[in-house]
């Protein structure tokens, strides 16, 4: 995850668009046939996003999107009859507060009292019950002196092994033998701590007083075992992607971001495979560009977020050539070297004005 840089790398999303077509036409995609389309969640955070594609590109891109970032990859073929030039636009996202400095958390502008809520919800959703299993391992591994040896006293649940789903320890990395414990109280057993864990504890954990592990419950020391949930588009793939991460999300200053980026960086390698199979798509320019939406909540006054873009890596497939990808910096300093400035953007109010001043069409009677 820490592989995609945020920092240096975000573009204000009124500069990122117009960029992105400056881009495209650059590469050689052609003015007045590029059909954009946007693989968002969605949140209604995102619209400011997808607002500005209309503008620049001159038409209401094309829907990719499925909730919480995920790229529909079945739809390639549509979005490739609507238009001779491609651009696929997609990001996962991450709420931000500027005023807190908070990662993971979006302002509901149209919900009582404007409260801050998880954003993206969706990826948040996925993490709760992680969230949970993991609080309860923090509050029931306790680490303490028993007959002069560092101990560790481990809830009997956490010990039990045959458990269809839950967190269960390496236990292998935290005591020296889970068949041989020190104690057995009424619902936990009390194991000598392994040479590994006592050196890496801070050593006022071992005293005759026992406390809570807490955030000594590193990733390193426990994984999670859980049956993806299903619903009526199937098992939740965003779950599933992001189960193996748990262990480092749930003790990352910053899940929701980390939830995000690796979302983003996981669809852009399986979207960038199905572009490759997808037959609907050869002989068309094509440019697919994956990063991550940064939104930051609305200044009073504003009525959008002042959405930024942190470029991941693009796929450019070019018509009668073969492909290559852009990564990141490469990606970065491509779209930095575009201007700002589109002549070719639409005027929204002109556009409206126009069509509300047009003769009006009649429809003919149906049977």
């Amino acid at each position: 995850m820490n592989d995609m840089q945020i920092s240096g790398m975000a573009i204000r999303y009124s500069q990122f668009v117009p960029r992105l077509y400056n881009l495209c036409l650059a590469l050689g995609l052609r003015r007045g046939q590029i059909m954009p389309s946007r693989a968002f969640c969605s949140d209604e955070s995102q619209g400011y996003p997808t607002i500005l594609i209309a503008q620049h590109f001159g038409t209401f891109p094309f829907d990719h999107g499925r909730v919480g970032g995920k790229v529909a990859t079945n739809r390639h073929g549509p979005h490739a009859d609507h238009g001779d030039d491609l651009v696929i636009i997609h990001a996962s996202h991450v709420g931000y507060d500027s005023k807190a400095q908070q990662f993971g958390v979006y302002q509901r502008l149209f919900t009582t009292g404007t409260p801050y809520g998880h954003n993206c919800g969706k990826l948040c959703g996925v993490m709760t019950w992680y969230r949970e299993e993991y609080e309860y391992a923090r509050a029931h591994v306790l680490l303490g002196m028993i007959e002069d040896l560092p101990a560790v006293v481990i809830d009997n649940s956490l010990l039990e092994p045959n458990r269809r789903e839950g967190l269960f320890l390496h236990l292998d990395r935290m005591i020296e033998s889970p068949q041989t414990p020190l104690r057995a109280f009424s619902t936990a057993k009390a194991f000598e701590a392994s040479d590994r864990l006592v050196k890496a504890v801070p050593a006022e954990f071992w005293s005759a007083q026992r406390q809570p592990i807490g955030d000594l419950l590193t990733g390193d020391l426990f994984f999670y075992r859980r049956e993806p949930a299903s619903s009526l588009e199937g098992h939740d793939i965003l779950e599933a992607e992001l189960q193996p991460m748990m262990p480092a999300l749930m003790t990352s200053p910053h899940p929701a971001l980390d939830a995000a980026r690796f979302t983003t960086q996981v669809e852009f390698d399986r979207t960038y495979r199905s572009l490759q199979r997808e037959r609907a798509c050869r002989g068309k320019n094509l440019l697919f560009v994956s990063g991550l939406n940064v939104d930051v909540s609305p200044l009073p006054g504003l009525p959008f977020p002042l959405t930024k873009f942190v470029p991941w890596a693009a796929y450019l497939q070019l018509r009668d050539q073969g492909g290559r990808i852009l990564e990141q910096a490469e990606l970065y300093d491509a779209l930095m070297r575009q201007s700002p400035d589109n002549p070719d953007q639409m005027s929204f109010d002109a556009a409206i004005a126009a069509m509300a001043a047009a003769e009006e069409i009649k429809l003919p009677a149906v049977d």
